[in-house]
């Protein structure tokens, strides 16, 4: 269970370089997603280990730190580099930013052409007053690292590592509401806290067997998550009622993690016919949909609550549709 605002009273920026050092060094497809935001000449070697070091000596020597540096290296000796500068609540001290093209400089001079880079990390409502003049190869903002984490989650079911996720979402989201005032700000917004009591109330009346799993509430949280999804004939799924971004329709899914390639294959089926219900991918995910009306949590309740209720029994349809043809999925995602 997630601990609610885990990190209200503690927040500082040294957590998102332990942030960044800890995901550049276990997750693969993070470091390829923050590479793939360099915009300027970076060529990182194909092969080589890649390390990951947290306020390393500096080659120009210029007496200043870089808060995290990423490294490849052959054989013991570094190859190419990026270099990360967290922002959180304070701006540039001066001749930071400058002091970092020159670290960059000097890096080029040491390890070669397009063999390293800066990248500038920060909240969005921070980097209007983070100008740096180009010394830094891209700006990646905090907002832009939750919805990449956000998206893992799709396609992760309930467990540990998609709650270790949720928890450093969570850290993000409380890092984004800092300010150079050093009162933190609560990530969650109120409005959707109090519609998320009130929509599982009534979730628990529709679908009794079901859990909606704990949300952030952040501005970005716009869909819900139930737990205890089990049929034994089908593999692996997670039921989805997405809310929507102010669209008047959206939709209610059955997600079967890693089988988006199943997709042509149920829809060329007869299972769907005489049926609302269509399929869909969604990520690496197979995703069997019925529509709903969109959701606006920003409003009260009360207001919603008829929206809410036909999306809740929608997904109860679906859900009975879906265990009543549970052999025929079953039979249809395992066939060659």
């Amino acid at each position: 269970m997630l601990n609610e605002n885990a990190y209200r009273d503690s927040v500082r920026e040294r957590d998102l370089d332990n942030f960044l050092v800890e995901e550049l060094s276990s997750s693969d497809d993070f470091r390829d997603w923050l590479l793939s935001r360099i915009t300027a000449d970076f060529l990182p070697p194909e092969t080589g280990d890649i390390r990951v070091r947290k306020s390393p000596v500096r080659a120009s020597l210029d007496g200043r730190q870089t808060d995290v540096e990423l490294g490849w290296f052959s054989r013991g000796a570094q190859q190419a580099c990026v270099l990360l500068e967290s922002k959180v609540a304070d701006n540039f001290q001066t001749g930071q930013a400058e002091s970092y093209f020159g670290e960059v400089q000097a890096q080029l001079l040491k390890l070669g052409p397009k063999r390293a880079a800066a990248v500038l990390v920060a909240p969005a409502g921070k980097m209007p007053s983070l100008q740096h003049n180009g010394a830094f190869a891209a700006d990646v903002t905090i907002e832009e690292i939750i919805a990449f984490l956000e998206s893992r989650l799709v396609d992760l079911d309930e467990g540990e590592l998609s709650r270790r996720l949720s928890v450093r979402i969570e850290l993000l989201e409380a890092l984004a509401g800092k300010r150079a005032s050093g009162g933190w700000v609560a990530s969650t917004v109120a409005e959707k806290k109090d519609f998320g009591i009130a929509y599982e109330q009534l979730a628990s009346e529709i679908l009794p067997d079901l859990k909606v799993r704990p949300s952030t509430d952040g501005p970005k949280a716009t869909t819900r998550i139930f737990e205890a999804m089990h049929i034994p004939a089908l593999p692996n799924m997670r039921l989805r009622h997405e809310f929507g971004k102010q669209e008047a329709w959206k939709y209610t899914n059955v997600q079967f993690p890693k089988q988006a390639n199943r997709v042509a294959v149920l829809r060329s089926s007869a299972l769907l016919r005489g049926t609302s219900y269509q399929v869909e991918t969604a990520g690496q995910s197979l995703s069997i949909r019925a529509r709903t009306p969109g959701v606006n949590p920003m409003r009260p309740f009360e207001d919603e609550q008829d929206k809410v209720e036909a999306g809740l029994i929608a997904t109860r349809d679906l859900l009975a549709w879906v265990r009543a043809n549970a052999a025929e999925i079953a039979r249809l995602l395992e066939t060659n």
